[in-house]
C-alpha cells in the first residue's frame, strides 16, 4: 500500500503498474482508483501507469481542508513530482477532467505530452448564455443549491437518484453494489466538491490546451452532451472527439478496452 503526503500533510493512496511513459488516471466524484483496473490490466505491460485515489476518496486521508478544484491540481503536480513523471498522459475522467483544467490553468502543459478529457464539461453550472454544461443544458444554479440541500440533508437521497440518472438503463437488483459503493463516501468531502465543480467555469482555459488531446463522450451519456463535446474539439487545439457508442457518463466501465485502445494510440503519439 503506498502513500504520498501532500504539502498540506494529507495522505494520498496510489498505485504503479509497469514501465515506460508515464500514463497518470484521474478518477470521477464519488470514485476511486478502481475505476482503471481495466487500464492497469491492458496498458502496463508497455507503459507506466499510474492510478489515485483522490484527496477524500477511496483510501487515501479524508480532511476538513483542500476541497478545492486548485487544491486537487496541486495535489495531482506533487504526485508527478514525488514520483518524477515527465512526459505525462494524463487522462481525467468526469471530475478528473476539471482537475485537469485546474491544473492546466495552474501549471500550464510542460510536463505533459497529451491529455485525454472523458465526459466532462469545462463549466457544469447552466445559464442563459451556457446550455452545455449538466443534464444537457438543463442544471442551473438553483439546481445546484436544491442538489446541496439534499446531500447536506442526507447524502445518500441524493447519489441514489444521482445514480439512476446517470446509468438509466440499471435495475433496482443492479444498482444495489453501486449504491453500497456510493455509501461510502464521506458525506462532507461529496458536497465541498460538487461546490468546488459548481463554482468553476474553466472555459478560458481550454486554449491553453496545447497538447494532442483527446475529447471522449459517451453517445447515450445523459450527463452531457454530444454539442459539449464538440464545442471541447473547437477550442482545444489539436484535439480529436472520440464517441463512445451506447455508453452512457460510464464508458470506463461500459467499453473498458476501447477506452484502453484510445489512450494507448495518444501516448504512443
Amino acid at each position: 500500500m503506498s502513500m504520498f503526503k501532500t504539502s498540506d500533510g494529507v495522505n494520498l493512496y496510489y498505485e504503479v503498474a509497469g514501465e515506460g511513459k508515464p500514463i497518470v488516471f484521474i478518477h470521477g466524484w464519488t470514485a476511486d482508483h478502481t475505476s482503471f483496473e481495466a487500464q492497469v490490466k491492458n496498458l502496463s505491460s508497455e507503459f507506466k501507469i499510474i492510478t489515485y485515489d483522490l484527496r477524500g476518496h477511496g483510501a487515501s486521508d479524508r480532511p476538513e481542508k483542500g476541497l478545492t478544484m486548485n487544491r486537487y491540481a496541486v495535489d495531482l503536480e506533487e504526485l508527478m513530482e514525488y514520483l518524477e513523471l515527465k512526459d505525462v498522459v494524463l487522462v481525467g475522467w468526469s471530475m478528473g477532467s476539471s482537475i485537469i483544467f485546474d491544473y492546466v490553468r495552474t501549471y500550464g502543459v510542460s510536463r505533459l505530452s497529451s491529455v485525454a478529457i472523458v465526459d466532462m464539461t469545462p463549466k457544469l453550472i447552466n445559464d442563459d448564455e451556457w446550455k452545455m454544461g449538466l443534464y444537457h443544458g438543463k442544471f442551473t444554479i438553483e439546481d445546484t443549491f436544491d442538489a446541496l440541500t439534499t446531500m447536506c440533508n442526507n447524502w445518500m437521497d441524493f447519489a441514489e437518484d444521482f445514480a439512476k440518472d446517470a446509468i438509466p438503463y440499471l435495475s433496482e437488483k443492479e444498482l444495489e453494489p453501486i449504491l453500497e459503493a456510493l455509501n461510502t463516501n464521506t458525506p462532507h468531502i461529496m458536497y465541498s466538491m460538487w461546490t468546488a465543480m459548481s463554482a468553476n467555469d474553466y472555459r478560458d482555459v481550454l486554449k491553453d490546451i496545447t497538447v494532442p488531446t483527446l475529447i471522449i463522450y459517451g453517445e447515450k451519456s445523459t450527463l452531457y452532451s454530444e454539442e459539449t463535446a464538440r464545442y471541447l474539439k473547437k477550442n482545444i487545439q489539436n484535439s480529436k472527439l472520440v464517441p463512445f457508442e451506447n455508453c452512457t457518463h460510464f464508458l470506463v466501465v461500459e467499453n473498458p478496452d476501447k477506452l484502453s485502445k484510445v489512450v494507448k494510440e495518444i501516448a504512443l503519439k
